[in-house]
């Protein structure tokens, strides 16, 4: 399990702060914002909200990967503030593959799956989803 810290931490660094809102267990956010994961039928549900209205981002197999992915997107935001692009290749990390289904994109990685709407959320997957999330952390903060 995740320590907090590492994701108050990150999200500090976004501007975000942790926020309590109905239908998230973690949630930060700001007055525009917010990130978050919530736990739906054993799956775990990368959520984000723009102005209040709460969308799943992904439906991840483990709430270790959820978490990361709630890593990238502090660190997503982070990056953007400071000029930094993307850190992923361009496509899905080796040895793990992404395909479409139904509305969004599988992202399957040695013992993590993940569903997201968005391919470019299915690619990063590939990279983060089985990392140690200090590891997910090093990796967003190289420029």
């Amino acid at each position: 399990m995740i320590d907090t810290e590492l994701l108050d931490q990150w999200a500090a660094r976004a501007g975000l702060t942790s926020r309590r809102c109905s239908g998230a267990q973690m949630a930060w956010g700001d007055i525009e914002v917010a990130f978050g994961i919530r736990e739906k039928d054993g799956r775990f549900e990368v959520i984000s909200a723009n102005r209040g209205h709460w969308v799943v981002d992904g439906v991840t197999s483990s709430r270790d990967s959820a978490l990361a992915m709630l890593l990238v997107r502090f660190d997503q935001l982070w990056r953007s503030f400071n000029g930094l692009h993307d850190p992923f290749p361009a496509g899905p990390a080796a040895g793990s593959r992404v395909s479409p289904v139904g509305d969004g994109h599988l992202a399957e990685v040695t013992g993590e799956r993940g569903v997201f709407r968005r391919e470019d959320d299915a690619r990063m997957f590939t990279y983060v989803a089985d990392l140690p999330h200090d590891d997910v952390a090093a990796l967003m903060a190289t420029h």
